[in-house]
């Protein structure tokens, strides 16, 4: 074997399918479906440069059985790679990772079909981002098949209409093959090439495009709640949350190849772009969700609004490169620059709030981390610095998982310290209110508190549900207060409006009006008598002396009484006719019921 090559220096080419490393949210259950649903034994090829394929072996991962051969100039034709087959060596850097690479690079498998073998493989390159495979079928040093692979060519012109890059090898038995594969891309080298026996193959993306639908429909049932919340609530804050959903949600859609396949397979061009696409439509949603979340125009303003602004910059991003008027390595760079700010932004202010005993900070300092692992980790694979294993790969949407987890979390206590805020402001003001309409001493409605109550009760009179207005006024109340002093009085009013109290009925309402004068509302007493007779157990609950203070006292009532709608409807004139009945009755003697008017001389 010729000494091995050095291999050529790793030049960074503008890595146009490497996504900004940016913060992603997916639910739980979709993050463990995947790395439930693409995990799977897989035989590997044991003699490092043959492989014999066999109907025993239904998966076969072909990375030690390959070698490799740069091509930076991208200038070698088939013909010269099949020339060149001595300079061939073994797959260099990590495990099914080239990392980013200027030109071409071409792979050679050699395989051998045994007798008891039909010949029928898959041949799977699981990773979609790749531009461009050509894929070479050489028997008998001849090129008897050519076939073009990759996310350069719209889903619908691929040999199988299949997620992964994939076509199908009638491979003659009997014979020795080889396999020569042109792989090119802008993106990183990631080549998961597996064969599969199709029944394998298919089972696996059988599994796999359920277990994506279901996430893809929880996706959707997070931005549709997301979007109810917005409209219920009039928040903008769940507005953002939804864009910052669908921009992950479509990112990871597209980047495993499920976009191209289901919603733009006819499209190419927007294969190409959907990645950067919605990672900057996320990258917008997660601006602004930060600066509503954290209210950051309160903390800082300068902060607030260079975060708005950055989310406008992405989101005008985005529709410059959808409109054609953005070149995909300019809105790149737009991403890459503005990627780390919402966690840039959102860590300072998370651990200041968390100083300061906000309960959502940690979640959101444990999402942050997390999703900082993982797209630190996806940064390391898509460079080739990490083997391409199943933990590794989903990395990325491990991290996405605790984020999405701590960012429910912060919004579910979000809502829960509003809620608390606002019954706190519903208390006070109610507690303001209640002083503002109460007496003091007696505890009854004030005057404030009457009118109130007088209004809503003059709303639902009519004649055959008349409102009763009694004004009560104490009977030797001003001598008790000579004879005894203010703080005896005092006691007095408090337990004479005890008394008022016991009498009246579920729904009557008694207010202090001043001084020694009450106000009883009573509803539905049917008539003027039924209202005399109400009058009269009013007097009647002073007819026992009051004790307190070691000292007993006799105070007696005087009623006076007006009916609506029959007396009127307007609460000052029935307040004024109420008097003048009181004012009548304390001239025959007290102690006494009266209506200033007879009965129908009011219309």
């Amino acid at each position: 074997m010729p000494a091995r090559p050095t291999p050529p220096a790793a030049m960074t080419p503008p890595a146009r399918r490497v996504p900004p490393v940016a913060a992603w949210w997916r639910t739980m259950v979709a993050a463990l479906l995947l790395l439930v649903g693409l995990g799977g034994g897989v035989a590997v090829a044991a003699d490092g440069r043959w492989i014999v394929l066999g109907p025993e072996r239904g998966a076969i991962d072909a990375w030690s059985s390959m070698t490799m051969l740069a091509d930076p100039s991208a200038q070698l034709g088939v013909e010269d790679a099949l020339r060149r087959r001595g300079e061939f060596v073994p797959m260099q850097g990590r495990r099914a990772n080239l990392g980013l690479r200027d030109g071409a690079v071409w792979l050679r498998l050699k395989l051998a079909v045994p007798e008891t073998d039909d010949g029928r493989w898959l041949l799977d390159l699981d990773y979609p981002p790749l531009d461009r495979v050509d894929v070479y079928v050489v028997s008998d040093g001849l090129v008897v098949r050519q076939v073009t692979l990759g996310d350069s060519l719209p889903f619908v012109q691929r040999p199988l209409p299949t997620r992964p890059h994939a076509m199908l090898l009638m491979l003659e038995r009997g014979l020795e093959h080889e396999l020569l594969l042109r792989v090119r891309t802008t993106s990183t080298m990631l080549l998961p090439v597996r064969l599969l026996k199709p029944g394998v193959f298919y089972a696996e993306e059988a599994r796999l495009q359920m277990l994506q639908g279901l996430a893809a429909g929880i996706s959707v049932c997070l931005v549709a709640f997301a979007l109810v919340r917005a409209v219920g609530r009039r928040e903008p804050v769940y507005v953002h949350y939804a864009l910052s959903t669908v921009g992950s949600g479509l990112f990871l859609f597209s980047f495993a190849g499920l976009g191209a396949q289901h919603l733009w397979s006819a499209s190419a061009r927007f294969a190409d772009l959907a990645p950067l696409l919605s990672a900057l439509v996320g990258l917008a949603g997660a601006l602004w969700l930060v600066d509503g979340l954290f209210e950051a125009r309160v903390l800082s303003p300068p902060l607030a609004r260079t975060t708005r602004l950055a989310g406008v910059v992405a989101a005008l991003a985005a529709l410059l490169l959808l409109a054609g008027a953005l070149d995909y390595h300019q809105a790149q760079f737009v991403a890459s620059l503005l990627g780390p700010l919402p966690m840039l932004i959102a860590l300072p202010m998370a651990w200041r709030r968390w100083h300061a005993g906000d309960h959502a900070a940690p979640y959101v300092i444990l999402g942050w981390g997390a999703s900082a692992v993982g797209a630190t980790v996806l940064a390391l694979l898509l460079h080739g610095w990490l083997d391409l294993d199943g933990w590794i790969r989903h990395a990325y949407q491990v991290g996405a998982l605790l984020q999405a987890l701590a960012w429910l979390r912060v919004l579910d206590l979000r809502d829960v310290e509003q809620r608390e805020r606002a019954e706190l402001a519903d208390r006070e003001r109610q507690r303001l209110q209640a002083l503002a309409h109460s007496d003091a001493l007696t505890g009854l409605p004030n005057r404030r508190g009457l009118e109130q109550a007088l209004d809503t009760a003059l709303a639902r009179v009519d004649e055959q549900r008349p409102l009763a207005l009694f004004l009560v006024d104490l009977d030797g109340f001003k001598a008790v207060n000579d004879e005894h002093g203010h703080e005896v009085g005092d006691l007095l009013l408090a337990q004479a409006a005890q008394r008022l109290r016991g009498v009246l009925r579920q729904g009557d309402v008694v207010a202090r009006f001043g001084g020694d004068e009450f106000v009883v509302l009573a509803a539905g007493l049917g008539d003027a008598d039924a209202a005399w007779a109400f009058g009269e157990r009013l007097v009647q609950a002073f007819a026992a002396p009051f004790e307190g203070d070691g000292r007993r006292c006799v105070v007696g009532l005087t009623v006076g009484f007006a009916l609506a709608p029959q007396d009127g409807r307007d609460p000052v004139l029935l307040l004024r006719r109420a008097d003048a009945a009181m004012y009548a009755g304390k001239q025959a003697g007290k102690g006494t019921v009266r209506r200033a008017v007879p009965p129908g001389a009011y219309a």
